[in-house]
């Protein structure tokens, strides 16, 4: 078994995982829980990294949904992930806000990315291509704006 590390060396291990990709504090707690000496210690480093500026929950929400932006993700998708992560609502909600996406423009394009969306589909292809959009994330109203269609 290995030794319980310290706060320098947990102090080292976070920043080298900062240094890769932005994480949220829950995920860091759930990643090195087991690898500390104690939870006191890791809250700790963590406080002391946040004070620092080196972990920020803000920073790792805005990179994440720049990220899922760019993958046509829906909100529904983008909030479900981000709560996983420990990021409150109200700092999602105004994130996304503040990104201000065209939710049916981005539906559009994962269902044209996906489908041929040039010929009519009959009902059976509307709704594989509808559940499609909301499995990413998006509504059925914005599926059906984007797919022009009527199903329900």
């Amino acid at each position: 078994m290995k030794t319980p590390l310290d706060a320098a060396a947990l102090k080292n291990r976070v920043i080298g995982l900062l240094a890769r990709r932005e994480y949220s504090r829950l995920e860091l707690i759930q990643r090195l829980r087991q690898q500390a000496a104690s939870v006191s210690i890791l809250n700790n480093v963590l406080d002391a990294l946040e004070q620092d500026g080196y972990l920020s929950d803000q920073r790792c929400a805005e990179s994440f949904i720049r990220q899922r932006l760019g993958q046509y993700w829906g909100p529904k998708r983008i909030r479900y992930e981000l709560q996983q992560k420990g990021i409150p609502a109200s700092l999602i909600n105004r994130l996304l806000e503040e990104a201000d996406p065209d939710w049916d423009a981005l539906a559009l394009n994962l269902a044209t990315k996906r489908f041929d969306l040039s010929g009519r589909a009959d009902l059976k292809e509307q709704a594989k291509r509808l559940r499609y959009l909301v499995n990413y994330g998006f509504s059925y109203d914005q599926a059906q704006r984007a797919l022009k269609t009527d199903l329900m």
